[in-house]
């Protein structure tokens, strides 16, 4: 056993986060993922939380360091990645890791580019940052399981940790620093799902409190202050108080590959979402789109439908009635009659009028849903489902999706991720999204954080 293998598990982390040299084909990779978190934020910037987080931080004050996107003002860096980061969570179109089931970007890049536009980082290490913190964040997720699932959002409480790499990595600091940083977001690691029985906001607020918190840890450390040094592995550590499962060695399998092997990078797996909902939701979505496509049905020709799921996906879409447009997202039966009516479930599906919509809801009505041991199998590599749709002549339809738009076995190419962003952002940013397209995916080297941030804030003396 190498020394190296002796050492905590917080550590090599904190070695891996400092030290390594991200190769440059993960920065493209990166790239991807920089412009699909860019238009969920600009979606997400006019929605009620996004509002009431920036009358909040106007509240709190702050150095106007950084930039809030949604309305081009500017505020410290933790308050502009607490905004940011509700934004990007709003509509339900940011990215998600299966294995982790976490969202990465809505609290790691929301860190990364308020940190970097205060510190005036360049693209590249804004870049080198983001997925930075993806790895850390997916890896801590990872450790902590399913189990961890049941209770806890892993956006919130993994993304801190993601969130608090990806700022040490901003500002630069040594490993020792980085290690206190990781300890400092573990301790402040939260999120719980009870508000789905209230169809309220609080989803917003855990990539938000991530975000913030992991600016706030690096700051803090920066400073001098200590934190556990084994805030993972630790006896009272994240892992063992906050999974009744935990794999401690999940934090750091095949991290040392990472220098010579841009392929096995975590950022190169994380999910796509094509659909303005749960991503528990997406299979089901994918196989009504499908079958209501391919045989032209009219839904007043729909008897019944019954939907095959996971298990494990019960916890948060098992009794969620669409209260809100919040809960909308989460209510499987209100998704796919959207999805058999509309073809679609994009942001506009999720209203306030769309909600008490008397035909989508009665069509809700016909559709159940139901486990199945053979798909429980399959997660968290797959989110599978089947669709059976009966049809009052007696016909039954039915299809299984086992990877839904968006996942990496779908080969989702940048010109469908532009058009994704055209959809998002067109309203706000006129002449602009275009402009940001070229400057991520077309342009040899990508802007510095701030230029960037005043490329996307929507306010016009701000972005001239």
């Amino acid at each position: 056993m190498t020394k190296n293998d002796k050492e905590p598990s917080s550590l090599k982390l904190a070695q891996f986060l400092t030290d390594i040299t991200v190769p440059a084909q993960v920065r493209d990779v990166t790239r991807r993922y920089l412009l699909d978190w860019i238009g969920s934020a600009v979606a997400g910037g006019s929605s009620e939380p996004a509002t009431m987080a920036r009358s909040t931080a106007a509240i709190l004050g702050g150095h106007p360091v950084s930039t809030i996107l949604a309305d081009g003002s500017k505020t410290s860096a933790p308050l502009a990645a607490f905004c940011n980061a509700t934004a990007a969570h709003v509509v339900e179109m940011d990215d998600l890791d299966r294995t982790s089931i976490t969202h990465p970007a809505a609290p790691v890049i929301a860190a990364a580019l308020a940190l970097g536009e205060q510190y005036e980082a360049s693209g590249d290490e804004v870049l080198d940052a983001i997925a930075i913190g993806y790895e850390v964040c997916i890896r801590v997720g990872e450790a902590l399981g399913p189990a961890h699932y049941e209770y806890w959002h892993t956006t919130g409480t993994a993304g801190t940790s993601g969130a608090a790499a990806a700022a040490a990595r901003i500002l630069k600091l040594p490993t020792e620093t980085a290690l206190h940083t990781l300890g400092s977001a573990g301790t402040m690691a939260a999120g719980l799902w009870e508000f789905l029985s209230d169809g309220a906001m609080s989803k917003q607020l855990h990539p938000a409190k991530a975000a913030h918190d992991g600016v706030l840890a690096a700051l803090l450390s920066r400073e001098g202050f200590t934190a556990a040094s084994q805030i993972f592995e630790g006896k009272k550590g994240l892992l063992n108080a906050m999974s009744s499962s935990p794999r401690v060695d999940l934090l750091t399998k095949d991290l040392t590959q990472l220098s010579e092997d841009s392929s096995i990078w975590k950022i190169n797996f994380v999910s796509f979402k094509v659909h303005s909902s749960c991503r528990h939701t997406h299979a089901a979505v994918d196989g009504a789109i499908s079958l209501a496509s391919d045989n032209k049905i009219d839904i007043d020709d729909v008897k019944s439908v019954e939907v095959e799921i996971y298990s494990q996906a019960l916890g948060l879409l098992e009794g969620v009635e669409p209260i809100s447009p919040w809960a909308a997202k989460f209510s499987l039966p209100f998704c796919v009659a959207t999805a058999l009516r509309y073809r679609d479930c994009s942001p506009s599906r999720f209203t306030d009028t769309t909600i008490t919509d008397p035909h989508t809801l009665a069509l809700a009505q016909k559709i159940n849903f139901r486990t199945s041991s053979r798909l429980d199998e399959m997660y968290p590599e797959a989110w599978p489902s089947v669709v059976k749709i009966s049809l009052r002549n007696g016909v039954l339809l039915q299809t299984q999706v086992d990877f839904p738009a968006g996942d990496p076995e779908t080969d989702i190419s940048s010109n469908q991720l532009s058009d994704k962003f055209r959809l998002l952002t067109q309203d706000v940013l006129g002449e602009r999204t275009d402009r940001l397209i070229e400057s991520i995916f077309d342009s040899t080297k990508i802007p510095e954080a701030r230029k960037l941030a005043t490329l996307v804030a929507s306010n016009s003396a701000t972005s001239k």
